[in-house]
């Protein structure tokens, strides 16, 4: 079974894990855009069954987020392309976007929502661009929800940590989460 030998979405690192290495390797990357951008290529239906698959990834994510994956950080990538992948074919809708704990400062959490849904858009268009499908149609509920990841990207920062924004970030990150998971179902079931 392809999902045995990718681990399981248990394998999948935290926002502080994730902010160790990337931080530790030198680089700026928030955790939630590369999570965002890894999942918007499964969106847009690049595969990532294998190992040879996986490293091709990499050379997309370093087009979609302007960095250069090597190292440690290369085999971080690839264990968390492993992880999103298994959690979004998981049966149980293990999935989630990638985000700080709620023990976080809120304008972090909500700064790095609107990277998750930055980084979902810009691997969304590298994938699609590195597959040659540019031309192909976008399905009518994924393009709405794009536009609606668009308006998310640009999140009010300066929104004030209240018990209605906390509800609506909580409601945010519900949407990105469904939203996402349909798209990258979608994706996978028609073969992109």
């Amino acid at each position: 079974m392809i999902l045995d030998s990718l681990g399981d979405y248990e394998d999948m690192p935290n926002w502080s894990e994730s902010a160790d290495v990337l931080f530790g390797a030198g680089l700026t990357l928030n955790p939630s855009e590369l999570h965002g951008a890894i999942t918007g290529m499964l969106g847009a239906g690049y595969a990532v069954d294998d190992e040879q698959q996986r490293d091709a990834a990499l050379a997309v994510l370093e087009k979609a987020l302007n960095v250069d994956l090597h190292g440690e950080v290369a085999d971080f990538s690839r264990r968390t392309i492993a992880a999103t992948y298994s959690a979004v074919c998981d049966t149980d809708f293990a999935f989630t976007p990638m985000l700080p704990e709620d023990d976080e400062p809120f304008e972090h959490r909500l700064m790095s929502l609107g990277r998750w849904a930055s980084g979902f858009l810009t691997g969304f268009t590298q994938a699609i661009t590195a597959t040659a499908r540019a031309g192909n149609p976008v399905d009518p509920g994924a393009a709405e929800a794009l536009k609606d990841f668009a308006a998310i990207a640009q999140i009010d920062m300066a929104t004030e940590e209240n018990d209605e924004s906390e509800h609506e970030l909580e409601e945010l990150v519900e949407y990105l989460r469904i939203a996402a998971l349909n798209i990258v179902t979608d994706a996978l079931n028609n073969g992109a």
